[in-house]
């Protein structure tokens, strides 16, 4: 069996601030934009996780508030179902 010889070209991290704008290598940055790259990468990862975990809660809360609902109508509404006795 012949093993081809296979190269990945790996792309270097880039940013641009539009989607036709000019795109920047990190690796050639000022250390002061890598830092603040930095920066921007941990607050946005905190941003999404709190997305993630609000959206959550915000399901949580409206299935539980559903069944405070159904609770209540129960209590305020009762089935009025004649009963029928087996004799």
């Amino acid at each position: 069996m012949v093993e081809k010889n296979k190269t990945e070209t790996v792309d270097e991290p880039t940013i641009k601030f539009a989607d036709d704008g000019v795109e920047h290598k990190i690796s050639e940055m000022p250390e002061s934009a890598k830092e603040l790259m930095a920066r921007w990468q941990e607050k946005k990862q905190i941003r999404d996780e709190f997305v993630v975990k609000a959206n959550n809660d915000i399901d949580d809360l409206n299935t539980l508030l559903s069944a405070y609902e159904a609770r209540m109508k129960l209590i305020l509404e009762p089935e009025d179902k004649p009963k029928i006795e087996v004799q």
